[in-house]
């Protein structure tokens, strides 16, 4: 069975538990956050810290398009970043999600002031605010957010994985236009 998801416009690993016990294992370690996931991200602008937290309770809004955004009401919600890369107009970023939330890496980049390059829904938000979108030729065809690194317990023998994917064609290409403008 799926342990986790990730969002059709997100590239990278995933966990698919081959029996019932190993899902309802890995299901509990994803619950109790034993699970380390990391993403990389381009967003748009540069973010002046090298690493820092976006803290900001996610909730479902019924009345408004997205429905998921930040919100008093919403639950507890955390991502950690590190800056890996500082570009013309734009951040390379690894993310972690400290919880779960739908949509959290999308939704907390977008509420922090630099959405993800091609995420149509989030980008949106922030532009109507007032943010200017990235403008390096094309405009991208999938988002650039990657789950690059999965790590956890093996269900059966406690051994500790890391497993890992390389960025994808589009993503590779989208960051190599952004560098040769520099």
């Amino acid at each position: 069975g799926i342990v986790h998801r990730l969002d059709k416009e997100t590239s990278g690993v995933m966990v698919v538990a081959k029996t019932q016990r190993s899902l309802s294992v890995l299901s509990r370690h994803f619950h109790k956050r034993l699970v380390k996931k990391r993403y990389v991200a381009l967003v748009h602008g540069n973010i002046s810290e090298e690493e820092g937290a976006i803290i900001a309770p996610i909730g479902r809004d019924e009345d408004r398009r997205p429905r998921w955004r930040v919100m008093e009401s919403g639950k507890h919600a955390e991502t950690r970043f590190h800056v890996r890369e500082r570009l013309r107009g734009a951040t390379l970023v690894e993310l972690e999600p400290i919880t779960g939330r739908t949509n959290q890496l999308r939704i907390h980049c977008a509420y922090y002031g630099h959405p993800i390059v091609g995420d149509e829904l989030y980008e949106s938000v922030v532009s109507d605010q007032g943010s200017s979108p990235l403008t390096t030729g094309n405009p991208p065809t999938s988002m650039c957010l990657h789950a690059y690194s999965l790590a956890f317990h093996h269900p059966a023998t406690g051994e500790w994985l890391e497993f890992t994917s390389p960025l994808p064609a589009e993503f590779v290409s989208r960051l190599e236009a952004i560098r040769s403008q520099a």
